[in-house]
């Protein structure tokens, strides 16, 4: 119902809501309340608040506050900036598979901030919170495919990725398929392609005939 209300634009409802929710213990109550606050949708904008509100529902167990949580501290936004307070956040939301706390993850490892720099297991976290449907990790994917940074350079999947990204909105994303495109044989191009709509296939729970 919170949901509903904040799609149509009634915040007040939706703060109604999860007021009440919070009230009764529930950490989906604490979270969506959180989150209003750190929009200001129907509330003054209050991330201190946040990040209280988000830390009871991390206690809790609540993958997404974790994560949430793990963005504040990521940020330094309501609480004091700390790399090593949002690694450990976003590693307890990942295990309970959250895939953005998957993918800034893989960041983390991808960018060695806070751990050492690891594309290996940067590919694997982003791997894994494709499942969102995040247009920026597929490219990031493209990136590593394209660099050959953890795994062999192959510019065929790394022309499929990027396709993935352009198809999911990522700004970029035509531009380096394109690019890359420059560099494939007209067989390498249609294995590319193949490989995309293969992806693109699963992603949406659909499978190719034949």
């Amino acid at each position: 119902m919170a949901l509903e209300a904040i799609e149509n634009g009634d915040f007040e409802q939706a703060r109604l809501t999860f007021e009440s929710l919070h009230e009764s213990g529930d950490p989906r109550g604490s979270n969506g309340l959180g989150v209003m606050y750190v929009r200001g949708q129907g509330v003054e904008r209050d991330p201190e608040r946040a990040v209280l509100l988000f830390r009871k529902a991390a206690h809790m167990g609540l993958r997404t506050a974790q994560k949430n949580l793990g963005q504040m501290y990521l940020d330094g936004d309501g609480v004091p900036q700390d790399d090593a307070m949002a690694l450990r956040m976003f590693r307890l939301a990942a295990a309970r598979g959250d895939p953005d706390a998957q993918f800034n993850l893989g960041l983390m490892h991808f960018n060695g901030r806070e751990v050492e720099q690891d594309h290996v297991k940067a590919m694997e976290w982003f791997l894994a919170a494709t499942t969102s449907g995040n247009a920026e990790v597929h490219a990031y994917i493209g990136h590593l495919y394209r660099g050959g940074y953890g795994v062999a350079r192959n510019y065929v999947l790394a022309y499929a990725w990027y396709g993935m990204a352009a198809a999911l909105g990522f700004a970029d994303g035509p531009e380096l398929r394109d690019l890359i495109a420059s560099y494939l044989t007209p067989s390498q191009l249609e294995e590319g392609q193949r490989f995309a709509r293969d992806l693109w296939l699963e992603m949406n729970g659909q499978y190719a005939e034949g």
